[in-house]
């Protein structure tokens, strides 16, 4: 018997409810798939971005092993070049692995783990940039603290070169620093990118983070990419999955440092990996 504040509801209105709510959930699930998707996409686009560069630098690696190795075919006798001809080859296969084990993590669909270690997630995301920064005329200071993030490596590895690519186009004109440092406090890490490029447009400012939002460092330019529009949006979203934060703070022709804010990743799961 239904009491006086009890209210008897149909049972064909709680099957709509239990279907809206399963509706719900269908949608919520695809719309992670799509999100899953479009975060993967965005890794391949930037892998074309640097294509070029890769292939330029992989160049530069291959011209001495070779000019070596045919040196060495015209004196065999000459045991001290052959040696030489060795070591050259040492060193650019073993930069070409770095590389191309770098690019091959990064193309991933998708990454089990959750804690990332910063120091090696950083220097993957340079590796992927193909070239190091001082061939281009850019000096590379890093300093960085032994700590592990509750994040996965692959989306922390997204964020940077994400972040690296933009700093290195807008500093490619003339040269600079790129600058990644970090400290932690409490439980969250502050880390520090910073570029010496012609700051961010304040035209763009408000909308940095949002989709499909460009920017063009040189206008005479015909030949630079401008890119998808789609880097910084999903490095937001990937950094808040996370529970962190990210801003920046610009000058005009001084630069542009972005702040994350990581977790660090709690004892518990920093033993696991």
């Amino acid at each position: 018997m239904e009491t006086q504040n009890e209210k008897y509801i149909p049972d064909d209105e709680i099957t709509q409810v239990e279907q809206l709510l399963t509706h719900f959930e269908q949608l919520e699930a695809q719309f992670q798939q799509v999100r899953e998707g479009l975060t993967h996409s965005h890794r391949l686009s930037t892998l074309g971005t640097i294509a070029s560069i890769i292939a330029h630098e992989y160049n530069n690696i291959l011209t001495p092993v070779i000019s070596y190795a045919q040196m060495s075919q015209a004196k065999p006798n000459d045991h001290a070049l052959a040696q030489k001809a060795v070591d050259k080859a040492l060193i650019g296969a073993e930069r070409a692995a770095k590389i191309s084990s770098s690019l091959l993590g990064f193309a991933r669909e998708s990454d089990a783990q959750h804690v990332a270690k910063l120091a090696e997630t950083v220097d993957d995301a340079i590796a992927c940039l193909g070239r190091e920064p001082h061939k281009d005329g850019v000096e590379l200071e890093l300093e960085l603290p032994d700590v592990q993030l509750a994040i996965s490596p692959l989306n922390l590895q997204q964020i940077i070169l994400n972040i690296c690519l933009n700093a290195m186009k807008a500093m490619r004109k003339s040269r600079g620093k790129l600058t990644i440092t970090a400290h932690t406090q409490a439980q969250t890490l502050h880390l520090d990118i910073t570029d010496t490029g012609p700051g961010i447009p304040p035209k763009i400012q408000d909308k940095i983070f949002e989709p499909f939002t460009t920017q063009k460092y040189n206008d005479n330019d015909p030949d630079e990419h401008k890119g998808t529009g789609l880097g910084l949006c999903i490095c937001s979203d990937l950094i808040k999955e996370a529970g962190g934060s990210i801003t920046f703070s610009t000058q005009q022709d001084i630069g542009t440092t972005f702040h994350l804010q990581i977790p660090i990743a709690d004892d518990i799961f920093q033993e696991t990996i």
